[in-house]
C-alpha cells in the first residue's frame, strides 16, 4: 500500500504546490496535470513485479506460449486478445515490456479522456484509483486493453463519429466478449440530464435492487448449459463499494448545474451521459449481488463517474460548498481504498517493483 499513498501523496503535493504559488498556478484542467499524474501513474504499473495482479502469473504464461494459444484457438472469441500476444512475442520482448506496453495503452486513453472532459484532471486520476477501476487495471490485461478501446469509442461518440465508435467497440469485443455491453451507450448520446430527469433515473435505477432476483434467475434459465459454470463464480461482491457507487450520483444530482448555457454541447453530453452510466452502473451491481460475474460489467462505466464528479464539484457556484465538496471527495473515497484494497480479489496490495 506504501507506493500507493506516496502516489496520492505526491498528487497532492503537487497540487498544492502550484496552487500556492500564483506564479505558477495552473488551470484544473492543465495539460501539465496530465502528465505528471499520467507519468506517475504509468510507471506504477510498468514497474510491478508478475506478484502484484491475481491474474498476471496466468498472463504470463498464456504470453510465453502466445503460439500455442493462437494455433489451438483457446480463445476462439477473442482472438484479438491472441494476435496481441503473439506479435509482440515475436518482436521478442520479455513479460515486464509487455507490462508496461499495456499499462501505456490504459494510461494514454484514459488521459485522452480526462484532458478532454475532465474540469479537475488530478482529482478524476485520485478517484480512479481509490474508487474506479486502478484495481483491475494492474490484474485484468485482457479487459483493460478492452476498456482502452470502449474509452476511444467513448471519445468518438462524443464528436460525432458514429462509425469509429462501432469499430473501436468492435475491436475491443475481440479481446474480451464483454465489451459488447458498451454498444449500449450509442442510444445514450442524445440524451440531456437536468435535475428532475436525473432524479427519475436515479429513482428508477434503485428499483432494480428489488427485481434482481427475478433477472438471476431468468438469465440462469436461458443460459446454454456449456456456460452455467461461469455463473457459479462465488468472487465476493463488496457492499461497501455498492453504498459509494449509489451515493455518488446522488451527490451530483444535489448540485447539478441549473443551467446548460453556459457549457458547450460536448460537456454537456458527457455530463449526461456520465450520469446516467453512473446509474447504470450500480444497477450492475445489484445483478452482480445474485451472479457475480457481472461485477466485470461495470468496469466499463465506472470510470466514467471519476469524469462526473469533478465537472459537478467545479460547477458549484459557493465557494465554501465547492471546497467542502472537494474534501468529502478526497476523504472519503481514501477511506473505501485502504479498507477495500488489503486482502481484495485483486491482489495488488502488497506491491514491490520487478526488481525487487
Amino acid at each position: 500500500m506504501f507506493i500507493y499513498m506516496t502516489l496520492l501523496s505526491y498528487w497532492a503535493i503537487t497540487a498544492i504546490a502550484f496552487n500556492a504559488n500564483s506564479r505558477i498556478r495552473l488551470r484544473y484542467n492543465s495539460k501539465l496535470y496530465v502528465l505528471i499524474a499520467g507519468i506517475s501513474l504509468f510507471v506504477v504499473m510498468a514497474l510491478r513485479d508478475v506478484s502484484v495482479g491475481t491474474d498476471i502469473l496466468g498472463y504470463l504464461n498464456e504470453y510465453e506460449n502466445g503460439k500455442y494459444y493462437l494455433n489451438n484457438l483457446i480463445r476462439d472469441s477473442e482472438l484479438g486478445y491472441s494476435y496481441f500476444n503473439y506479435a509482440l512475442g515475436q518482436l521478442g520482448l520479455n513479460f515486464q515490456a509487455y507490462l508496461a506496453i499495456i499499462a501505456a495503452i490504459f494510461v494514454i486513453t484514459m488521459s485522452l479522456l480526462y484532458y478532454l472532459y475532465s474540469k479537475n484532471i488530478l482529482l478524476s486520476f485520485y478517484l480512479h484509483v481509490t474508487i474506479g477501476i486502478f484495481a483491475m487495471s494492474m490484474s485484468g490485461l485482457r479487459q483493460t486493453i478492452a476498456i482502452s478501446l470502449t474509452i476511444l469509442a467513448f471519445i468518438y461518440l462524443i464528436k460525432n463519429k458514429k462509425i469509429l465508435f462501432f469499430i473501436f467497440v468492435g475491436i475491443a469485443y475481440f479481446f474480451h466478449n464483454s465489451a459488447i455491453v458498451f454498444l449500449l451507450v450509442f442510444f445514450l448520446r442524445k440524451i440531456r440530464i437536468n435535475k428532475k430527469t436525473g432524479f427519475i433515473i436515479y429513482g428508477l435505477s434503485c428499483v432494480a435492487f428489488i427485481g434482481r432476483g427475478l433477472f438471476g434467475s431468468l438469465v440462469q434459465q436461458l443460459t446454454p448449459e456449456k456456460y452455467i459454470r461461469y455463473l457459479d463464480n462465488t468472487a465476493y461482491v463488496n457492499p461497501l463499494l455498492i453504498v459509494v457507487v449509489m451515493a455518488l450520483p446522488l451527490a451530483c444530482l444535489f448540485f447539478w448545474p441549473k443551467s446548460s448555457n453556459e457549457h458547450n454541447e460536448d460537456y454537456i453530453r458527457v455530463m449526461s451521459i456520465s450520469f446516467v452510466l453512473s446509474c447504470i452502473n450500480f444497477v450492475v451491481f445489484f445483478l452482480a449481488m445474485e451472479i457475480p460475474l457481472f461485477e466485470r460489467i461495470s468496469l466499463y462505466f465506472m470510470i466514467y463517474i471519476t469524469l462526473l464528479i469533478p465537472n459537478v464539484i467545479q460547477g458549484i457556484k459557493s465557494k465554501n460548498i465547492r471546497v467542502i465538496a472537494m474534501m468529502a471527495c478526497i476523504i472519503f473515497p481514501l477511506i473505501q481504498f485502504i479498507i477495500s484494497t488489503p486482502g481484495g480479489s485483486m491482489g495488488i496490495d502488497n506491491y514491490k517493483f520487478f526488481w525487487e
